[in-house]
């Protein structure tokens, strides 16, 4: 060995948290195209007494917050969800349209919170256009003797955002200064019907969701065709009921995850509990997604397939307080957290095309991308830089990725996360530390996303470079603490930085710290 070559193992070995782990990675380009649906990369807004809409996107007062617009707008996000979420059961779209001062304040049921109705229909609509994003109402179906949305409601709501100006509520929207038809495409049919009966929300069975749904998808598909209708999904039986009763007049059943990260004196505890959790997950979507393709079949829809859509995802921190955890909006995305978000996003990707549209929650506060600071000053969260970075180069079409390398078996990992993943043992094979996932991408880049699963070991993750290719840059977000965060008074802690990987032969390497995240390109050779 060389002597220069010996100095370098040595820095090497000598750097915090590093492990003499290798994984190794090879790409295999599957015989058929199989295209990523940027909508994957969307969000969704709730007003849940966490700024995340009044003192977020926009003021107490309902006007669009221009300082964060522009931070908005830069994430060029697909497609973004509104009203909710839970607070669909208790909201009244009629209380957020026309003056604002005719506009009720109201307290709010399931969040302890108010809803004074200044960020309305058309406020979202607008600030959706301004951007860039496309709108994606939730109607309330729940059965509330006193809360219940009815189907009639729901017309009128499509009506006053897609109808024709000659249409009574088309007039009125004209009325309230939008002349011309929002022309909503993606429309969502209830939300958790499944879950207790909570606040305005009461529970659902299978066939009493599915033959109410079949009612309001055929009414709303026969005036207004060329809409995407979503239903809500939950496990294989429930989505078996709902597609043989409705799959005719959908395009997506939604599925909700949540990780779950306990968070103690600021470090992530039982960290591998929360680390691999994104592998439940991606173990029942492929339940879910080989039940789509039997049930598509007999509607005749294989070429035009009911997808899933993951309505509301993120990892959720419960920080204990001295005598237990609890569950609170307020901490901070942490470097564990690029690991576990970049994980989320690695899955769709891999869950392709199955997997049509997810929304995280939330852009602004709370969970968010976006942290403000007064009423005129914000920063950015680790995870920011992470989806600018997914949208703008993980996109095309994917390709497979195979790993060998240390791991840990699933059982062990004991992961958290809930939703609709509850139907799902893990058994004992191996999850790497490193995960990965690979697209091609328009511009003919093969780009690899790289995560590092353990919280405390490095990773050399040793690549083959396909022939036609060559190494290009790498894209690094990583941090030596994985409990480091941005926030007001220290706002880069946590950016990426990027540099040239170098090739040596038909391989390159990279090493991960602990919860790092690194995206590869490589180019294509031109012959």
């Amino acid at each position: 060995m060389k002597f220069f070559q010996i100095g370098a193992l040595l820095f090497v070995l000598a750097q915090p948290g590093w492990a003499q782990h290798k994984t190794s990675l090879e790409i295999v380009f599957p015989s058929k195209p199989s295209p990523i649906d940027p909508m994957i990369y969307g969000q969704m807004l709730e007003n849940v007494n966490d700024s995340m809409i009044y003192g977020g996107v926009a003021d107490m007062q309902g006007n669009e917050q221009l300082h964060i617009t522009p931070l908005v707008k830069e994430l060029d996000i697909p497609v973004m969800r509104w009203p909710g979420g839970t607070v669909i059961y208790e909201y009244r779209w009629r209380s957020g349209i026309g003056p604002r001062a005719m506009r009720p304040k109201v307290p709010t049921l399931a969040w302890k919170g108010e809803e004074s109705y200044q960020f309305g229909t058309d406020e979202f609509l607008q600030w959706c256009k301004r951007v860039g994003t496309a709108p994606y109402i939730n109607f309330n179906m729940g059965s509330h003797p006193l809360y219940q949305g009815t189907l009639w409601e729901a017309m009128e709501w499509m009506e006053y955002v897609n109808g024709s100006e000659q249409t009574p509520l088309g007039k009125l929207r004209a009325y309230n200064g939008h002349q011309q038809p929002y022309n909503v495409k993606y429309w969502c049919i209830g939300n958790e019907n499944y879950l207790p009966s909570r606040a305005a929300r009461v529970q659902d069975q299978d066939t009493v969701y599915a033959n109410r749904l079949r009612t309001w998808s055929a009414t709303i598909k026969a005036k207004y065709p060329e809409v995407k209708l979503l239903g809500v999904g939950r496990s294989i039986h429930w989505n078996k009921t709902v597609m043989e009763r409705s799959g005719n007049y959908l395009h997506y059943l939604t599925q909700h995850y949540y990780v779950n990260a306990k968070v103690k004196d600021g470090n992530l505890v039982n960290a591998s509990s929360t680390l691999f959790a994104p592998a439940k997950m991606e173990a029942h979507l492929k339940l879910l997604g080989n039940q789509l393709k039997g049930l598509n079949r007999q509607l005749n829809r294989s070429d035009d397939p009911v997808r899933l859509c993951v309505d509301e995802w993120n990892n959720r921190h419960a920080v204990y307080d001295g005598n237990s955890y609890k569950f609170t909006r307020q901490s901070v995305r942490k470097q564990f957290d690029v690991a576990v978000t970049a994980g989320m996003l690695n899955v769709f990707i891999r869950q392709s095309p199955t997997v049509g549209m997810a929304n995280y929650i939330f852009p602004v506060n709370a969970h968010g991308l976006i942290r403000t600071v007064g009423t005129d000053d914000a920063y950015l969260t680790p995870i920011y830089y992470l989806f600018k970075q997914y949208r703008s180069k993980m996109l095309g079409n994917k390709v497979d990725v195979l790993l060998k390398g240390p791991g840990v078996p699933a059982v062990d990992a004991n992961v958290t996360i809930d939703g609709d993943s509850q139907e799902i043992t893990m058994g004992d094979e191996l999850l790497t530390f490193v995960d990965a996932a690979a697209v091609v991408n328009d511009n003919k880049q093969l780009v690899i996303a790289l995560i590092n699963r353990s919280p405390d070991k490095s990773q050399l993750v040793e690549m083959l470079v396909p022939p036609g290719y060559k190494t290009g840059s790498i894209w690094e977000l990583k941090h030596t603490n994985i409990n480091a965060m941005n926030s007001a008074d220290n706002r880069f802690e946590i950016v990426p930085s990027t540099r040239k990987l170098t090739q040596r032969g038909n391989k390159a390497s990279v090493q991960l710290l602990p919860c790092a995240f690194a995206m590869v390109e490589l180019e294509k050779i031109n012959n």
